[in-house]
This record gives C-alpha cells, sequence and structure tokens, in this order.
C-alpha cells in the first residue's frame, strides 16, 4: 500500500496542554495489512501555572535566514547547522514524544528527591523536555533551558526559565549553578570537536555535589536484525554521508562511548553508566510497545532527513539540493520496507560528581 498521510501539525506550545494533537503515522509501509494510524501526542498532561517569558524575547522567525531552502538561525551563524523553521521544530515535538515511548515515559534516568531542584536543560530546542519535566515529573524544581536559538514557546511554567546562549563560551557564569541535573539530548553535531572537554569540564563546575550528567544520543548508522539487508542501503548511505559532511564542519555527529567516558571522567565525573536501546526505524516487530515506538522514530527520521542533510552534504560534499532530496526519497522508502529489519541504537550515559 503506498500513499503519504503525513500531516503538518501546529508546533506544540503549552497553551495546547487541553488539546490532544492528533499526528498521523506514514501510512507507506508495504504491507497491505497495515492500515494507517494515528496517535494522540499528550506531552503536557499537568495544569501548570505559565507565565510569560522573561525580557520580551518571543521567538521572531525574522531573527535568521534562508539558505537551501529552508530558514536557519543567525545568532552566531553557522554554529548551528540544522533549520529552525516550523516543519523542524514541529520535529522536535515529535522525537520528544518518541525519546518518551522509547524510554517507557522515563524523562530522566535516576530520581531526584531533593524537595527544590536545580535543573539544567543544555541544547534545549523547542524546550519540550524542560516543559514536560517542569510539569510533570519535578513540579518544585527550578530549571534552566539554554539553547543557541530562541524558539521556545513565549508561555513556559513558572520554574523554567529559558536563556539564549552559546555553550562554546569559555565562562558559563549566567548559567544555573549547583545543579541536580545537567540533562543534553541530541547535542552531538553542536559543539565543536575541539571543545566537548571543555563542555563536560563547565558542566561538572555547574553539578551539585551527588548530582549526575546525562546525555542522550543516537547512532545513526544503522544495523539490521537478521539476513534481510538491502543489498545497497540507501539509509546505510545517508549515515555515512551525513556523518561525513558534520566531520566537515568539526562538529561530529559520531557516537564514540570511549571518548565520552574518557571525557566526563577527565572532568571529575564518577560512576559512568551507559544504556542502549535499540530503536526500529519501522513496525515489523509483534511487540505493541516496540511497534509503537518504531513507528514514531519512523517519522522522527523521515521527516529529519532533509533538513539534516542539507547544510552537510550541500556545504561540504558538494552535492546539489536535488541529490540531497533524491536521497530522502530513496532513504524513506527503504525505511518503510518492513522485510528489512533496520534499527538506530540509542545511548544514554549517565555519571555522578563526587558528594566529596
Amino acid at each position: 500500500m503506498v500513499g503519504n498521510i503525513i500531516h503538518t501539525v501546529p508546533s506544540i506550545t503549552p497553551t495546547d496542554k487541553e488539546k490532544p494533537i492528533t499526528r498521523s503515522f506514514p501510512g507507506h509501509f508495504d504491507e497491505p495489512r497495515l492500515a494507517a494510524q494515528s496517535t494522540v501526542l499528550t506531552v503536557h498532561g499537568g495544569t501548570p501555572i505559565l507565565r510569560r517569558r522573561e525580557s520580551g524575547d518571543i521567538p521572531e522567525f525574522t531573527q535568521g535566514f534562508w539558505k537551501h531552502g529552508r530558514f536557519y538561525g543567525d545568532w552566531r551563524r553557522d554554529k548551528y547547522q540544522f533549520p529552525i523553521d516550523k516543519e523542524e521544530t514541529n520535529r522536535y515535538d515529535i522525537f520528544h514524544k518518541f525519546f518518551l515511548l522509547a524510554r517507557h515515559e522515563e524523562a530522566f534516568s535516576y530520581p531526584i528527591n531533593k524537595p527544590n531542584p536545580r535543573v539544567l536543560d543544555l541544547g534545549t530546542g523547542t524546550g519540550i523536555w524542560a516543559i514536560n519535566v517542569a510539569e510533570d515529573y519535578l513540579k518544585n524544581a527550578h530549571i534552566m533551558a539554554v539553547d543557541l536559538n530562541r524558539i521556545q514557546p513565549a508561555l513556559i511554567p513558572r520554574n523554567m526559565q529559558t536563556i539564549q546562549f552559546d555553550l562554546e563560551e569559555a565562562s558559563w557564569e549566567p548559567l544555573l549553578k549547583d545543579c541536580d541535573l545537567i540533562h543534553m539530548r541530541l547535542l552531538l553535531g553542536s559543539i565543536h570537536n575541539n571543545l566537548w572537554a571543555a563542555t563536560y569540564r563547565k558542566a561538572f563546575e555547574h553539578t551539585a555535589p551527588g548530582g549526575y550528567i546525562e546525555q542522550v544520543e543516537m547512532n545513526w548508522l544503522p544495523s539490521w536484525e537478521g539476513t534481510d539487508i538491502p543489498a545497497h542501503s540507501s539509509f546505510l548511505e545517508w549515515a555515512q554521508k551525513f556523518l561525513q559532511g558534520m566531520d566537515g564542519f568539526q562538529r561530529s555527529a559520531r557516537v564514540s562511548t570511549g571518548n565520552v567516558r574518557a571525557m566526563m571522567e577527565a572532568a571529575g565525573y564518577v560512576n559512568f553508566e551507559e544504556r542502549t536501546i535499540r530503536c526500529y526505524v519501522n513496525p515489523w516487530c509483534s511487540d505493541p510497545g516496540e511497534k509503537r515506538v518504531a513507528q514514531w522514530f519512523n517519522l522522527c527520521l523521515i521527516d529529519g532527513v532533509q533538513a539534516m542533510s542539507l547544510a552537510p552534504m550541500v556545504e561540504n560534499l558538494g552535492m546539489s539540493i536535488e541529490q540531497v532530496n533524491e536521497l530522502r526519497e530513496a532513504v524513506k522508502s527503504e525505511c518503510c520496507k518492513l522485510r528489512y529489519h533496520a534499527y538506530c541504537v540509542m545511548h544514554i550515559w549517565t555519571a555522578r560528581r563526587p558528594t566529596r
């Protein structure tokens, strides 16, 4: 069955909390028995008191520029290599739902039992993780959400603040200190290769004794379960070219647990742990939970290939926009063939600051 029932929906904001948003999954999987499916994305489950962001810094989409047919942020131009337009911010919110499902509604790894914890969310994007945590997980926390781009909603929970800040700055003086949790998600590709060690050192300085850091990343290089593997995988070709293109910016998106552990421990963290989750790119599996995760991951991936690819491949690999779009269509076709049991691996790294 071939068809396209992906619908564009508005960005999710806290004011949408009473209006569940229906997002339809791609309906182009290649077996007739798979009917088009839809689900309701409910992220804001609480009843928070909202406040308007300080400084009147409501995001204006004039604060950027167009290239490769997409809209990019212009503050500290060319540090963040991906668009910040509505299509992409929608995908950030969808990605949050995928992460929650893959982690069984776990927003972070360890319980935080302090009455008024402090949380720093680095590379917050639309702020959806921070908003979700402020509303539903740590209602008494003080949460600071940090990003290079002002793409967070104007109304946020009262226990949350946002700040536009460049994490590559030598000093993090404006950022929240003595944090019980420092959270990063999909930050690979946003930090210069030579500045990751300094990033972990500064994160350590902002972690309270006994607090911990958590970083969640995707390894975009696919693997396959079983023996039915494409003779020429467009998905693998895309992943290799994406990573090669990001290497050209000196902002690697490659997963290296050994390097991360070494840098975290050099910064002073202890008790490093890694957890991995296998994430299938289409719902071939029989387990209902895995199938649902796969449906959301498929939507995130297919919607995101172009945005992730344009700058790295056009600017560093010499590809045209048309070639990028052709590769995207090939990836879409392959990832929706249920006979191919491809998956990517989610990596969750945690470490603690010693109590003394």
